[in-house]
């Protein structure tokens, strides 16, 4: 059975400024405010694939079919270029890159609905979509490594058994996310970096016999977010990132079976 996972609450801080999104100060000012700094303040690849926001939150789909969507990366968006230069003020090495999963991003270009109806009816182009936004996460994800980057949060909030079905779970994990993790296990061989995964994509992984948790003792108690900067070339995922604040003397880091 595939356990689900209760999200720890961290409120959405609502941006009554939309300048917040194209102002690098303005961002950075932003970012500093949360449990903990990252960045991007609106989700950074739908944004790039062409989709619009409401204040930040709020995604107008830009598709009606699937067959249709296009994955084509505009790096030249206002959002971005002003997140590349809130970095900057930030400290890259002190900030976290956060990441929407697959299901997420599709669900912003063409809504939850239709994303859920491909996964019952048209897996083969879910398929196909998931591969080309892996080779997209992991350009993505080198580009920040490359400014100094050190943690990454990747989030996949819907992947519930609740929600999808313990069947359309598994086969996430089969389509998509082992396939995406192999790939950043590659990228591991070059950069010093840890990804922090959902505590619901971890889980599907144990639970579908597809990895295991490891100890990782600490000699002293240190909050979740030290331990993360702290513990580089490491999967970890086995408790919510918004705990980032609260202090823990161990910590599990996900360690992926051979197949």
């Amino acid at each position: 059975m595939i356990r689900s996972y209760e999200c720890i609450d961290n409120p959405e801080r609502p941006i009554e400024n939309n300048e917040i999104l194209t102002n690098p100060k303005l961002m950075a000012d932003y970012a500093k405010d949360g449990r903990y700094v990252s960045l991007p303040v609106v989700p950074m690849i739908p944004v790039c694939l062409g989709v619009s926001f409401q204040n930040g939150r709020t995604a107008y789909p830009i598709y009606e079919n699937i067959k249709d969507i296009k994955l084509d990366m505009d790096y030249s968006k206002a959002e971005y270029l002003s997140m590349i230069e809130a970095l900057d003020i930030l400290g890259a090495d002190k900030t976290v890159i956060e990441i929407r999963g697959p299901i997420s991003v599709l669900d912003n270009l063409i809504g939850a609905t239709n994303v859920m109806r491909a996964m019952r009816k048209k897996r083969e182009t879910l398929i196909s979509l998931y591969s080309k936004l892996t080779y997209i996460y992991i350009d993505y994800i080198k580009k920040m490594l490359d400014m100094g980057v050190r943690v990454f949060s990747f989030t996949e909030s819907i992947l519930s058994p609740k929600v999808l079905g313990p069947r359309e779970v598994a086969n996430y994990v089969d389509d998509f996310l082992l396939n995406f993790l192999r790939e950043i296990d590659k990228l591991a061989n070059d950069y010093d970096f840890t990804l922090h995964l959902c505590p619901k994509s971890t889980f599907a992984i144990i639970d579908l016999d597809k990895g295991f948790l490891e100890p990782i003792e600490l000699n002293n108690q240190k909050k979740y977010i030290d331990i993360l900067f702290d513990n580089l070339s490491t999967l970890m995922g086995d408790r919510c990132i918004n705990l980032a604040d609260k202090e823990f003397k161990k910590v599990n880091k996900i360690v992926l079976k051979e197949d």
